[in-house]
């Protein structure tokens, strides 16, 4: 790989993980789910219930953007 189609590719990269932690000023992402009900989802999943897997997700983007915005506050660009 080229140093400039990385450096793009790394760009680029950063430019959407900034994007998604904008979402977290907004309040967009669902609230984190409550112990029990994260145990719940849990033991759904362990099943092979796609859905399940998919309101685990959604639920921690927040943590998601919130490390983002940590290390991306860490890295400049230039």
């Amino acid at each position: 790989m080229s140093l400039e189609l990385f450096i793009a590719t790394a760009i680029s990269f950063l430019q959407g993980l900034v994007f998604l932690t904008g979402y977290i000023s907004n309040n967009v992402f669902p609230q984190p789910l409550s112990e029990d009900d994260e145990a719940y989802y849990l033991r759904r999943l362990e099943q092979g219930d796609e859905e399940a897997r998919n309101v685990l997700i959604e639920h921690n983007l927040r943590l998601v953007a919130h490390i983002i915005n940590r290390i991306s506050s860490q890295i400049k660009v230039h």
